[in-house]
């Protein structure tokens, strides 16, 4: 297994920094966006498709950091069911490293789930992916240097636009199907050559690894063909609640905007815009194509409180703490089927520690092999970098078969 060096993963913080930075400059490529693309245009005729089952696929280049990256790639357009229960046509982007694999057994396939963090699609990994800056800043363009070491382990990659066509941020059923069709759609897709017998690995971060954790949880329900070696969480936001009241008066805190827009939209009969007062329905109204980095620009340090219709209506409202625990982890039934890493900060300020500490908790009590590996330097944005080496270790173990070592 490659040492993965802390210096080249500082740089490529920088590098992340600095794109995005370049991005907000107005530096932004030709590549269209989503909703101007006729790629991403839904065919009719899905209901009566197998879930998983490719429409239609194109080649594609893909970058990082202005840097091709090492691989075939493509873009396929596969059939699943959304967050409400709706036949639709996703996006993933699968890549093929050039190298050889020269590994035991089969190239591994892994599913990897950018923190989409957003509500338009400007923000799908499949747009970031082909260099998409023309949006705006947006989390999914930062993590394509994780997805580069990714395939420099010699590892297949699918990487889904699990939030669909809408974006909706949030909707975990659709999280589920998105995933998990995604992986289905990759091992089908011929010029990929996924062999059938490949070890499977799931991986995210942040919100990445919150759409992960939903669907390692329903895997075993929803598709128990697939073969699943091993998950890694990072940073995971395994109860959206503290998550949300992590980000409420942070530098940050209009990420809350785009959070209450994709609850609003994945869940309409909740009617979110019932609890806002005048200031937060405008706000919802302004954001419903944002990223969250826009949102934190336009509304740093927000306070939930300033938009709530009556002290309480956001922060202290168990209807709506109903709603916002269907998308966390923490609160769904089941477990995933394979070993599990969780790595995260001690202080984390947008996904806290305890909410981690108890979903390895969760997992443990149900027999699942759970490794917690607490970083007590840094904070949320550093982790990702700083726990990469650990996930790349552990993911390489489980493709190898190797017995999962366990903190529980």
């Amino acid at each position: 297994m490659r040492v993965v060096k802390i210096a080249t993963l500082r740089a490529t913080v920088v590098g992340a920094v600095f794109v995005l930075v370049a991005a907000c400059a107005g530096w932004a490529t030709a590549v269209p966006l989503p909703e101007q693309d006729s790629f991403y245009v839904e065919p009719e005729g899905l209901a009566d498709l197998a879930n998983g089952t490719v429409l239609t696929s194109r080649v594609i280049e893909t970058e990082s950091f202005w840097q091709p990256l090492p691989a075939d790639a493509w873009q396929v357009q596969y059939k699943t069911i959304d967050n409400h229960g709706e036949p639709r046509a996703y996006i993933a982007t699968i890549l093929v490293p050039h190298r050889e694999w020269t590994g035991d057994g089969p190239r591994p396939l892994l599913s990897y789930q950018v923190a989409e963090d957003g509500v338009g699609s400007k923000c799908a990994p499949s747009y970031a992916l082909r260099g998409g800056l023309e949006g705006g800043p947006s989390g999914a363009y930062a993590e394509t240097g994780m997805i580069r070491f990714a395939l420099q382990q010699g590892w297949a990659l699918v990487v889904p636009d699990y939030q669909g066509p809408d974006s909706e941020l949030f909707g975990a059923e659709g999280y589920v199907h998105g995933v998990l069709d995604g992986i289905r759609a990759a091992r089908a897709f011929a010029p990929a050559a996924v062999d059938a017998a490949a070890p499977i690995g799931m991986w995210g971060y942040s919100g990445g690894a919150q759409a992960t954790a939903i669907a390692a949880q329903a895997h075993i329900t929803y598709a128990p063909e697939l073969p699943l070696s091993g998950v890694v969480l990072g940073g995971v936001v395994a109860d959206l609640e503290a998550t949300m009241a992590g980000f409420s008066g942070g530098i940050a805190g209009g990420a809350v905007v785009v959070g209450l827009v994709g609850l609003d939209r994945s869940y309409p009969e909740a009617e979110v815009s019932q609890y806002l007062n005048e200031s937060g329905r405008e706000m919802l109204a302004a954001s419903r194509a944002d990223c969250v980095p826009n949102a934190a620009l336009a509304y740093p340090f927000l306070e939930a409180t300033t938009l709530e219709a009556w002290p309480g209506s956001i922060t202290h409202n168990a209807v709506l703490s109903r709603v916002v625990q269907k998308a966390s982890p923490l609160h769904r039934a089941g477990v995933p089927a394979a070993p599990v890493l969780i790595h995260h900060a001690v202080a984390d300020e947008f996904a806290p520690i305890g909410s981690a500490r108890a979903l390895a908790e969760k997992y443990c009590g149900a027999g699942v092999p759970v490794q917690l590996a607490e970083n007590t330097i840094g904070e949320h944005g550093t982790e990702a970098m700083l726990g990469m080496p650990t996930a790349l270790s552990y993911l390489a173990d489980r493709f190898d078969a190797k017995p999962a070592a366990s903190t529980c």
